[in-house]
């Protein structure tokens, strides 16, 4: 429940994190920032009614409902949660005769700049130059000490971000190159996995009509901030599809310093999604920075697929180092943006995020290490109003590893090295694969309604489990799907490069919801929205169910906890991947 989110026990999300210097931030205070240089912040108000906003969610997304696909406006969620006009203008008032300008009041949160001689001033705090360790290029201004919100608005503002937090820069699922991978012989489909291939294993079919309002955005945080648009063309060519459309670029952009997650991203979600209109959206902040923009922005794209999290409980870091400000705890931090995820949903957006690729043990046990909690979570995967997409790779069958047998349809990369022509899949995991597909369960986030009875079916199967003191089984599980995530070809710098992560296998579900979505607008009905009611509901037939494998091991080791792939939903690959005529087949018995 919302209102239990919002409680100092809850749950809550955002980017920032707070400035003071540790080894674990890799950043170096360096001079005294001059008078008048710029900063930008935002400032989160305290929101109300919360309880009345989850429920709302849930009804709009649940099939059975009258209210199904009844989505809501910016002005009537605002209208429900944001404090009262007054409140938010007099704050904007003061910011502006204080000096900030570009002040934007959103209702429930007011984005501003100032000098920085202003920023001292306002929030009582000295601001200094930081250099990140490892990339040179990248310098933040930020307080040496917290912000301090005068007495006066104490009650009223919840957080303010841009003033004393430091971006931890590796916290993307990212994808590996898989020519590092130790394959044992005869396991896995030695063949490039290529839009052609994914189209097969799944039967997506080609040239689909898309409506043309319909879109998918891939989110890229902090420093990644491009792909390559040469390289885009030469992707396209090569895997014989069409051009694909980038039509919205929201952020920075420096096509000059392509990266290899933006260009997985842009050119999978895109080749899947065909001739959707595709955003790119790239964010200097954090999650709750984008999903606060994203909740208000009109129009929106209706499909956003994030590679990107972070442990639940190194959101803040220990001694409150991390992406929190102002001593926020996990719980509140992941609250606040599982707020503006829900209104996200509420709009008719559907949310998609990379459960991760160190398996059970995560990011915070990569070394697979004995200790009081040898596994993990990833936020945003984790939270109950984001769909979690882990990822499997293809079993090498008596086909494997043959000659492409060409037909009008073979892609021209296919014509030249061998594609994956296997439709067997298993949980993609180390030494197979260069990433292991993450999934367990959360620290915070109670089990929602909707995947209760998935979980209990799991923890009464009589499958292995861990030891029931370190996890949770009452809590919200991941992933909730699963799509291909091993030996991925993009064309970076170039030249053709192979890829793991579940950075891939998640903006091609964004690319199949898109399609979905194409056929609800094409019959003038809303788009899916928040899916994951509608994705625990579904026939069993509309998923593959995935039942070799586990997630005990990382991107570099094994370790003797975690979970196992079964029947039905499991916290290695949630239901499956996706059976797309039968889900088609099942989408058009929606309202």
């Amino acid at each position: 429940m919302i209102s239990s989110i919002c409680s100092s026990n809850s749950i809550v999300l955002l980017l920032v994190t707070i400035v003071i210097v540790s080894a674990e931030t890799q950043w170096t205070r360096t001079t005294r920032a001059q008078p008048n240089d710029v900063v930008d912040f935002r400032l989160a108000l305290k929101q109300s009614n919360l309880d009345v906003l989850e429920s709302v969610l849930l009804d709009v997304s649940n099939p059975t409902s009258a209210n199904y696909g009844k989505h809501w406006t910016i002005d009537q969620i605002n209208e429900l949660i944001a404090p009262p006009h007054e409140v938010s203008e007099e704050i904007t008032l003061w910011l502006e005769r204080s000096g900030a300008f570009n002040v934007v009041n959103k209702g429930d949160f007011i984005k501003a700049s100032a000098l920085v001689a202003d920023v001292e001033s306002l929030f009582r705090v000295e601001m200094f130059h930081y250099k990140h360790d490892t990339k040179d290029s990248h310098h933040v201004i930020r307080a040496s000490s917290l912000y301090t919100i005068p007495s006066t608005y104490s009650d009223v503002i919840e957080m303010v971000t841009g003033i004393s937090e430091l971006p931890i820069t590796k916290s993307r699922n990212h994808p590996s190159k898989s020519s590092k991978t130790t394959r044992r012989v005869g396991t896995v489909d030695p063949g490039i996995v290529v839009p052609w291939s994914i189209q097969n294993v799944y039967g997506i079919p080609s040239g689909y009509d898309n409506n043309h309002n319909t879109s998918l955005c891939l989110v890229e945080f902090q420093d990644d901030q491009s792909y390559n648009k040469d390289d885009l063309n030469m992707f396209g060519k090569q895997m014989g599809i069409p051009a694909i459309n980038v039509d919205r670029i929201v952020g920075p952009f420096a096509p000059q310093y392509p990266d290899t997650e933006s260009t997985l991203d842009v050119q999978y979600g895109g080749a899947i999604a065909q001739t959707a209109s595709i955003w790119f959206w790239t964010v200097d902040g954090w999650m709750y920075e984008f999903a606060s923009d994203l909740a208000t922005t009109d129009p929106a794209p209706y499909v956003v697929s994030m590679s990107w999290g972070t442990p639940e409980t190194l959101l803040c870091g220990p001694s409150g180092i991390g992406h929190c400000t102002k001593g926020e705890t996990n719980q509140q931090y992941i609250a606040r943006c599982n707020v503006e995820y829900i209104k996200c949903g509420l709009r008719g957006i559907t949310l998609l995020a990379a459960s991760g690729d160190n398996g059970a043990p995560g990011d915070s046990n990569t070394d697979c290490l004995p200790k009081e909690k040898p596994l993990s979570t990833s936020f945003p995967a984790t939270s109950p109003y984001v769909t979690a997409v882990g990822a499997t790779m293809l079993q090498a069958t008596s086909s494997s590893g043959l000659a492409n047998h060409l037909t009008d349809d073979t892609p021209p990369l296919c014509q030249q090295v061998q594609c994956a022509t296997s439709t067997v899949e298993l949980v993609c995991s180390y030494p197979d694969a260069q990433i292991t597909s993450s999934g367990g369960f959360s620290y915070f986030s109670p089990l929602p309604s909707w995947q209760s009875s998935a979980v209990e079916a799991y923890l009464n199967s009589g499958v292995p489990l861990p030891s029931a003191s370190i996890y949770n089984s009452s809590n919200r599980g991941f992933p909730d799907v699963s799509a291909l995530g091993h030996n991925y070809g993009i064309y970076a710098y170039g030249g053709l490069e192979n890829v793991d992560g579940t950075s891939a296998s998640t903006p091609v579900w964004g690319g199949i919801i898109a399609l979905l979505n194409s056929y609800r607008l094409n019959n003038n009905k809303p788009t899916l929205g928040f899916i994951n009611p509608l994705l625990y509901s579904a026939p069993a037939t509309v998923f593959n169910d995935i039942t070799i494998g586990n997630n005990s091991c990382t991107e570099f080791c094994c370790s003797p906890y975690g979970f196992t792939a079964s029947k039905g939903w499991d916290p290695v690959t949630g239901l499956g991947t996706p059976i797309f005529k039968n889900l088609l087949a099942y989408i058009q018995t929606l309202p």
